[in-house]
């Protein structure tokens, strides 16, 4: 059947993301559920969610089967995953709202024990467009 989640475009973009209410957590690119084919089998949709925010496309090809197939130390990682997500935000929003720090500030605090790797740099640069798109949609509920 169709892909559910990326609709058969073996990739999900921004329209999908918002609509699986992922903005904070997915980034467009390969579609996770169909692997990138456009197709999932229909059984697939009874063992993992559409929505399911540990199933992203980084997740090595062991690990996604053991977390669709319900292995209880793979769905044990999903719930850490997802609950770290969201204690992330969580920081941001108050370190930004309630602390008084930038995007850069805040980048620089959690990238704090990399500043002398190479990677650093370029860290950095994605850390600020994923924390000023939290500010951004954390906005309404920590206005003051």
């Amino acid at each position: 059947m169709e892909c559910p989640r990326c609709f058969g475009k073996g990739h999900v973009d921004w329209d999908d993301i918002k609509r699986l209410n992922q903005e904070l957590k997915w980034i467009p690119g390969s579609c996770a559920y169909c692997n990138g084919t456009g197709k999932v089998d229909s059984k697939m949709e009874t063992k993992v969610a559409v929505d399911a925010t540990y199933l992203v496309n980084n997740l090595s090809e062991i690990e996604r089967r053991l977390f669709i197939n319900g292995n209880p130390d793979a769905l044990e990682r999903a719930a850490h995953y997802e609950k770290y997500l969201e204690d992330l935000i969580e920081q941001v929003l108050y370190l930004h709202f309630k602390g008084r720090l930038g995007a850069e500030q805040i980048a620089e605090f959690f990238l704090l024990s990399q500043t002398h790797s190479d990677s650093y740099e370029g860290q950095k640069v994605d850390l600020i467009d994923y924390i000023n798109r939290i500010i951004v949609k954390g906005e309404s509920q920590w206005r003051m």
